[in-house]
């Protein structure tokens, strides 16, 4: 993993001195049923919930992470009384479910602190990381968000979407054949507004993403995977941080049970580098 991981696992430590670290309570992943479908689904999120209540969701769908997650729940392996501290040490060099697990536990930890100084992130405006697109516009998409395209091709903005893997660009290809799909980061170079998923952290692929798109006055990360401080992603020169925070931990715990959309249970949230006083400030 890159030195983001590094500064994200360092900057806990340093909140942890104060706020302490939570046990793991549970950890939650979709149920079977869910991925019995006839068609592959775009995300699934495993949640890490804390004793205290807080809860973190991080993106499964990296290779056979949701398997191997799945597979370890079986086994009998719940990670309850861990502390999540410990947990958060393996998204620097551990394996991808590892990763999957640090990341998550960062953000019930992140949600943790928010709780307990009473910091209610601004609700998400709109689901494209706050852009207000025009036909002048081109939006690179990086990772998929089918509910996004429409939207996108209402305005008449010019959209180009990165994938990493083959097979993933090639079926949203198919869905979407008006829509360019490449492997290329390359593409990014012309685009002035850029909005990727925060799977960008589990692959670190986020630096990558952000040299290749020199033009883009505007980069937003979203996605539920992204409910962490933002310091650093902001020092990297993303302007936009949109995530998502479980506010009804009852109705989340029997949607993940049963297979049914925990949508209700969440709030979308945005955090902009604009305005944003940094979290030393924030916990002074």
């Amino acid at each position: 993993m890159g030195r983001i991981a590094n500064e994200l696992v360092a900057q806990l430590r340093d909140i942890a001195r104060r706020f302490g670290s939570p046990a793991i309570a549970a950890l939650h992943v979709p149920a079977t049923k869910l991925r019995q479908r006839a068609s592959p689904r775009d995300a699934e999120f495993c949640a890490i919930e804390l004793d205290d209540g807080s809860f973190g969701l991080s993106y499964v769908l990296l290779g056979d992470t949701l398997d191997q997650m799945t597979g370890r729940l079986r086994a009998g392996e719940t990670l309850a009384g861990t502390k999540a501290l410990d947990m958060v040490a393996k998204f620097t060099a551990g394996s991808p479910v590892e990763r999957a697990l640090a990341l998550a536990c960062i953000n019930a930890l992140t949600d943790s602190v928010w709780r307990q100084i009473g910091h209610a992130p601004q609700p998400a405006g709109n689901s494209l990381g706050e852009l207000q697109l025009t036909v002048q516009d081109h939006l690179g998409m990086i990772g998929f968000f089918p509910p996004l395209v429409r939207k996108v091709q209402a305005c008449g903005a010019q959209l180009t979407v990165i994938e990493l893997d083959e097979a993933t660009a090639q079926r949203q290809r198919e869905r979407f054949p008006e829509v360019r799909v490449t492997l290329d980061r390359s593409a990014l170079a012309s685009c002035n507004r850029v909005v990727g998923t925060s799977t960008m952290l589990l692959n670190d692929t986020l630096d990558e993403m952000l040299a290749a798109a020199p033009h883009a006055d505007s980069f937003a990360v979203i996605g539920p995977s992204a409910g962490l401080w933002p310091d650093a992603l902001f020092a990297r020169g993303v302007t936009l941080m949109g995530g998502t925070r479980i506010i009804d931990g009852g109705s989340f715990r029997q949607a993940m049970a049963s297979g049914e959309s925990w949508s209700g249970a969440a709030q979308k949230f945005s955090l902009a580098r604009a305005g944003w006083p940094g979290w030393k400030v924030l916990l002074a």
